[in-house]
């Protein structure tokens, strides 16, 4: 198998260090805004991993020296944000922190909302490599017929139809309930390979 490509983005089923506590600021602006950051904490059962010395970093939106990480500048440039410029030039990493990750449309046409996408760095609609969509539900409609009891006369419409609620959901299987819509989900690490 051949080397593993600069700015290769993957799945880490372990613990790293450290682990950037701040907001991700690049979509503050969106109504899908990071909520108040919180400090990670890590979990007894597995070791906290330094794997910077192998050649990989948390994908958590730092800002890096454009000199000190040429090879990754080379791949990704200013795409997820910068800082400074000149000799003291920075580039923010991607922060994947608490998303999923969809592969890039790129005219398949599977992304109905592809063109409405928000750039990396944040601000303006952009459809690009790293860009972010807020969480949605499809537009639907239910439709509910209503059956008025035998024997009772009416006038007009619906005039002594009544309704009753009927639960959509039984006692073997309640309704979750959750300030988001989301499908059933392992939280992991990614990592960005940054040499």
């Amino acid at each position: 198998m051949g080397e593993i490509l600069i700015g290769t983005v993957l799945p880490f089923a372990g613990q790293v260090n450290p682990v950037n506590g701040s907001a991700n600021t690049a979509w503050a602006n969106l109504p899908c805004a990071p909520a108040q950051p919180s400090t990670a904490t890590p979990s007894p059962d597995a070791p906290v991993l330094h794997i910077e010395s192998d050649g990989w970093m948390l994908c958590d939106g730092r800002h890096l020296s454009a000199a000190a990480y040429p090879e990754l500048y080379a791949v990704i440039g200013t795409m997820y944000g910068s800082r400074a410029s000149g000799a003291d030039a920075q580039f923010a990493i991607p922060d994947y922190r608490g998303l999923f990750l969809r592969g890039f449309d790129a005219g398949s046409g599977l992304d109905p909302d592809a063109a409405s996408r928000t750039a990396p760095s944040g601000g303006q609609v952009d459809n690009v490599v790293g860009s972010l969509q807020c969480d949605s539900l499809e537009s639907h409609t239910h439709h509910y017929n209503i059956a008025q009891p035998a024997g009772v006369a009416s006038q007009g419409q619906a005039a002594s139809t009544t309704a009753t609620s009927t639960a959509t959901t039984g006692p073997d299987r309640p309704a979750r309930v959750s300030s988001e819509t989301r499908p059933k989900n392992v939280a992991i690490n990614y990592i960005i390979k940054f040499r």
